[in-house]
């Protein structure tokens, strides 16, 4: 075989061989990319329980951030996902009161924060909600989260504030089932 053939199916191979490596490069990359993302930016979650209904149901898979809470404050109102303080599982509930607050819960089925009744327009319209009286303070590094489907909801009003600490990210957004975005 002449000298020149050879030199191109030698030149041909090492072309195939570094596209081959380009894609590899970018497929690799990607992968890495993908796997940083889930573990510290954005996770996917499954809503465990219908506490948060009609807004979340049971199987949606949701985004959670997991950023939110290391660069800003939970707020009131925040749709958060947390470790269960009694549970091996996890939890995805709403934040209404944050530290320092006080709130309190009446058997009318109102809610007052530091003495002042809150509106709550996420809530179902004909939900009948009743509550036990009861009054808590909010510690330091704490947060009281209730379920949207308050009579279907084991929440703060069973097992006490939950730390911060505990908070692992904000709802973003549903993903599945796409009749739910």
């Amino acid at each position: 075989m002449p000298l020149k053939i050879k030199n191109k199916q030698v030149n041909a191979k090492n072309k195939i061989l570094k596209e081959f490596l380009r894609y590899a490069i970018v497929i690799l990359a990607a992968i890495i990319s993908a796997t940083l993302i889930r573990i510290f930016i954005f996770e996917p979650f499954i809503v465990p329980t219908p506490s948060m209904e009609p807004n979340l149901k049971v199987g949606d898979k949701v985004i959670i951030n997991k950023l939110a809470y290391k660069f800003g404050a939970v707020k009131r109102e925040d749709i958060v996902a947390f470790h269960s303080p009694l549970e091996q599982k996890e939890l995805v509930k709403r934040v209404i009161a944050v530290e320092g607050d006080e709130i309190t819960l009446t058997s009318e089925g109102e809610i007052f924060i530091s003495g002042e009744k809150i509106s709550e327009s996420y809530l179902p319209v004909n939900q009948n909600i009743s509550y036990v009286n009861q009054t808590i303070v909010v510690g330091e590094g704490e947060v009281f989260v209730m379920g949207d489907n308050r009579n279907n909801s084991f929440d703060s009003r069973f097992f006490g504030t939950i730390a911060e600490d505990d908070i692992f990210g904000e709802f973003v957004i549903i993903y599945w089932p796409p009749s739910r975005w």
